[in-house]
């Protein structure tokens, strides 16, 4: 007993040393980072203006989680294209398309939540999959193809629904939009997210073809199928995105072309943030803490009185080009850190008085 104790302590300690107990203090550190700074910060100007900012309230998890689960899933939708090198402006389009026809269904014929997230995610993989049949067909490069095919699934849109638009605010039973059913949409997502990187063969074979397109076709991966697998993934996560739209806004057609591109890029914020912490964590996880971060930043301005202002406008553009700078520059700013830490130890090590002989 007292030998398989000691193995067992072996192993444990064997298991824990001290490069592996810094990579996982380095993950924890960069999953909460974020969010803790923005918290802290819009805490303290709350408190400068006599108002309590506390975070882990019943009336404060509902609002945060409710606005978390929306932008991350889609942000999901924009960051699986992203991340392997397609940058797609058609996922507002197919949002709102999907949106439209859930709730078109759920107004006419009174169906529950359930059924509508179904018809929503059926539809964005239609759409989705009409989209990449498009660019793998054509070979026109993705900007210009994804710009053309807003245009096209809005009027689809437009046409399905005739015109009219539909409100199903006042219906109990489609509120996937609402604490706590938003939860499920926000981790089917995820789940999707993480299944398709690490346990899927197109998962595996999109990312040979982003890191050398090339060489990935030439050892017989088929860059074509593993496209079409991607935008019916993306299109799943959107459609999941526009049945949570339709149970929280009035749907009605868009009468500005490409408008649809405000309501995909309004949440992209998170993608990068996930992209970028995709280095320390999974991709969907740091998109989601991404979400979290902007959503804690939102519902600060509302306790201020911010809630649909310039003042969150500017907010946001802040936040997004510290962002940007900070991971732009963060192999530089790491380097600067450990420079600035070497030269203090070594004033130090000069400073220390000589030991008597």
């Amino acid at each position: 007993m007292k030998g398989q104790t000691n193995s067992f302590s072996t192993k444990v300690k064997d298991y824990f040393t001290p490069n592996r107990l810094k990579s996982a203090g380095t993950k924890v550190f960069a999953t909460i980072i974020f969010p803790l700074l923005i918290y802290i910060l819009m805490a303290i100007v709350c408190a400068s203006n006599g108002i309590t900012y506390n975070l882990f309230t019943s009336t404060s998890i509902r609002r945060i989680l409710s606005d978390t689960g929306y932008m991350a899933v889609v942000a999901l939708g924009i960051a699986f294209q992203l991340k392997y090198g397609r940058y797609d402006f058609t996922g507002g389009a197919i949002l709102v398309v999907a949106a439209t026809v859930g709730s078109m269904f759920v107004f006419r014929l009174g169906l529950n939540m359930w059924v509508m997230l179904l018809i929503c995610i059926a539809m964005g993989i239609a759409l989705s999959v009409l989209n990449s049949l498009v660019y793998v067909t054509f070979r026109v490069p993705i900007l210009v193809c994804s710009l053309a095919m807003g245009y096209v699934i809005e009027s689809l849109g437009a046409l399905i629904s005739g015109g009219e638009s539909f409100n199903i605010l006042a219906n109990p039973a489609a509120q996937i939009g609402s604490f706590p059913w938003i939860l499920l949409p926000l981790a089917l997502a995820l789940l999707l997210n993480y299944a398709y990187a690490h346990f899927t063969t197109a998962g595996r074979q999109s990312m040979l073809l982003q890191q050398n397109q090339l060489a990935a076709v030439n050892i017989g991966i088929n860059e074509k199928k593993n496209v079409i697998i991607c935008y019916i993934v993306s299109g799943a996560m959107f459609g999941m995105a526009g049945a949570i739209y339709a149970s929280q806004n009035i749907v009605a057609p868009n009468s500005v072309p490409l408008a649809t591109v405000t309501t995909l890029f309004a949440n992209i914020v998170p993608s990068l943030v996930g992209l970028f912490l995709s280095r320390f964590i999974d991709d969907g996880l740091g998109t989601f803490i991404g979400a979290l971060t902007i959503s804690i930043l939102y519902y600060g301005l509302t306790l201020l009185g911010h809630q649909n202002d310039g003042i969150r406008v500017i907010c946001f553009a802040t936040f997004l080009l510290i962002f940007v700078f900070f991971s732009g520059f963060y192999d530089e700013i790491c380097k600067l850190v450990k420079y600035l830490i070497h030269k203090i130890k070594k004033r130090k090590q000069t400073n220390l008085p000589a030991t008597e002989t």
